[in-house]
């Protein structure tokens, strides 16, 4: 080999070998060690990526494999939330087009200095919300589920308040002192009558 020659990244075997199916955890992490950034990047957008090493290519230098992570599938919600602050506009976007971004990562990209940024991160949420609609058929079906959504919740409201006023009034009846019993009749105080004057009992024999 010519002094100075050096074999162009994407020729390397271990580029096809890092996208390659059935490769092992443990080759799999001497690949994301790898100095050639291509097969950091074949490694980082594999979704049978180890998580360990998920969290250290989430914080590779080259930003290739840092947008390779932000727009794998399989990536932990708290990388992408990390990704999700990036400075660079390539890993900000694989967020926002990544289905496992959450609803709230997507409305603070929507709302990102950056335009392509905020483009992109409508453009997901525009996709949910079609999806949606798409599910419900018809927006009389829509309207008709939120009404009998509404009326479900209503009713149990309800149910708890009658519960509750029902319970309040045991505890109530409970605590109240209770009714005393009527004594018992006290026994006829007898009647004594004065004597007649001048009359005298008489004497038993």
């Amino acid at each position: 080999m010519a002094r100075g020659f050096s074999y162009a990244p994407g020729a390397s075997t271990e580029v096809e070998e890092a996208a390659a199916p059935g490769l092992t955890k443990e080759r799999m992490q001497e690949l994301g060690g790898s100095r050639n950034a291509l097969v950091r990047e074949a490694i980082a957008a594999r979704t049978d990526c180890p998580f360990g090493l998920m969290v250290t290519l989430a914080h590779d230098h080259v930003v290739p494999v840092r947008a390779a992570m932000a727009g794998n599938p399989k990536v932990l919600h708290s990388i992408l939330d990390y990704l999700s602050h990036d400075r660079q506009v390539a890993v900000l976007c694989a967020v926002a087009g990544n289905p496992s971004t959450g609803q709230d990562i997507l409305e603070a990209l929507a709302a990102h200095r950056k335009g392509a940024v905020r483009d992109a991160a409508a453009a997901a949420l525009d996709a949910r919300a079609g999806s949606a609609v798409s599910a419900d058929h018809t927006p009389e079906l829509r309207d008709r589920v939120f009404e009998e959504s509404q009326a479900r919740r209503e009713a149990l409201l309800a149910e708890a308040a009658d519960s509750s006023l029902e319970a309040a009034a045991d505890a109530a009846m409970e605590g109240a002192a209770p009714v005393a019993e009527p004594a018992e009749p006290l026994p006829a105080r007898p009647t004594r009558s004065a004597p007649v004057r001048g009359f005298r009992p008489p004497v038993d024999a």
